[in-house]
């Protein structure tokens, strides 16, 4: 029975963001970039204005405006929406220039960061070889050595790149430690090497998984917030499942080795897939992944309390429950908003500084309950969490608005007619018994 709603949950987390359909042909975020592709937009601005355009000028216009009509028909009512409240932003964007920098410069926390990485994969050698000896102590300095040579080993990998080539390949490292661990428990399960072959597969998943990571985003440049979202899910699943099995007290090895793992590969396909459906940023994802921690904490809470009942089993399916519940309300919540990074930074602090608050109150009042260590944390996260989340969204909707009536247009336009003066005066026994002018000599227009 544990196991049967273990694998309803997961089927459910694996496809409750994973629809995929042919309307990916026709996004927002696709004809949005057609309506600013640089003919059309020199062409309709023109027109605009008042020019005058030449036959060809006119047909192209004709027929690209009745393409963009077709295309945005074609668009799904969630994908119609979506233009309506992003393209405000996506046209700041455009108006910001972006630059790539061809001429980055790793930061000595890169350097560093590579150089830890290089020393994990020489003592998960060391240890998981069982060598010894001289050769073995100078595998760690090799190693490390070698992963901070790296731009230097290989230049062409590292031109063109910028920050977030270097944040992706880090976030493919670190989970490929996690899938990779989780491999070589599916395989050795509970075998007297499975800590060595995990720790050897680990080596071979970060390394694997972090090159991936790091040419996929070399090459695609996805958002910030695009890669923030597949890390969060890729702790999300193996999390979720983790909690699911601890739940079933499942106690094979290979069969939990097999589930985190799924799990793992499972989060980053869903992660990609949500984050291709909404255009998050940084600051939308440290959102999110706070209100899961906190949903976490509560589930958990109230999980433990029960932990002394003759019947421990299913006790931790209701923190997993939260924790997915967590992501789907934070989602929901930031869309539309668009937090910064700073933002979504400052709502993590204030997360953080809460719950640490609520701890430290229940360390001096000595509590013993489970539902109050960490209950009352989780609620102190939760207010300042919600507190800082109000503030910043009436702060970014008033400046959306405020955005929106500044892009509205406001269309002037003159015309001169001097012949016209002429023709009025042959008309003029009209113009008499009318008091006005049967053409104007100046025609003004102001459209709003």
């Amino acid at each position: 029975m544990a196991r049967l709603l273990f694998i309803t949950l997961v089927l459910i987390l694996l496809q409750s963001n994973h629809t995929l359909s042919a309307q990916d042909l026709y996004t927002a975020r696709g004809f949005w970039q057609e309506t600013k592709k640089e003919t059309y937009r020199k062409i309709a601005d023109r027109k605009l204005k008042g020019d005058s355009l030449n036959t060809s000028e006119l047909a192209y216009l004709e027929d690209y405006e009745k393409y963009l009509a077709s295309y945005y028909e074609r668009l799904s009512d969630d994908e119609k929406r979506k233009y309506q409240q992003q393209k405000t932003q996506w046209d700041i964007e455009l108006a910001v220039p972006v630059t790539r920098a061809n001429d980055f410069e790793l930061r000595t926390r890169d350097r560093l960061i590579n150089a830890v990485y290089g020393a994990y994969y020489g003592i998960s050698i060391v240890v998981g070889t069982e060598a010894s000896g001289p050769a073995a102590a100078g595998i760690i300095p090799l190693t490390a050595g070698l992963w901070q040579l790296g731009p230097v080993i290989n230049k062409k990998k590292y031109t063109g790149i910028d920050a977030s080539t270097i944040r992706a390949g880090n976030s493919g490292r670190f989970l490929g430690i996690l899938n990779g661990s989780f491999l070589g428990m599916a395989i050795a399960g509970d075998t007297e090497d499975t800590g060595n072959t995990a720790l050897l597969l680990s080596t071979a998943g970060s390394i694997a998984l972090g090159e991936i990571a790091f040419q996929t985003q070399k090459r695609k440049h996805f958002s910030e917030g695009h890669i923030e979202m597949m890390r969060h899910y890729g702790f999300l699943g193996p999390g979720v499942a983790g909690l699911l099995l601890a739940s079933s007290k499942a106690d094979d090895s290979h069969a939990i080795g097999a589930g985190l793992l799924a799990s793992g590969i499972g989060g980053l396909i869903i992660g990609n897939s949500v984050a291709k459906k909404y255009d998050y940023s940084q600051g939308d994802t440290d959102v999110i992944s706070t209100l899961t921690l906190i949903g976490t904490g509560l589930g958990l809470a109230v999980a433990v309390e029960s932990i002394n009942s003759n019947d421990n089993t299913g006790i931790f399916v209701l923190p997993a429950v939260t924790a997915i519940a967590g992501t789907m309300l934070g989602q929901k919540s930031v869309k539309g908003i668009h937090f910064t990074k700073s933002q979504g930074n400052i709502i993590s602090f204030a997360t953080g500084g809460a719950a640490l608050v609520g701890i430290g109150l229940m360390v001096v009042t000595e509590a013993e309950s489970g539902l109050l260590v960490i209950g009352v944390p989780s609620v102190f996260a939760l207010i300042a969490h919600q507190a800082m989340f109000n503030s910043y969204k009436k702060e970014n909707l008033s400046e959306i608005k405020l955005g929106k009536s500044a892009n509205k247009r406001v269309q002037f336009s003159m015309n001169v007619a001097p012949e016209n003066y002429f023709a009025n005066k042959r008309a003029g026994e009209k113009i008499v018994l009318t008091g006005q002018l049967a053409s104007p000599l100046v025609k003004l227009k102001l459209r709003f």
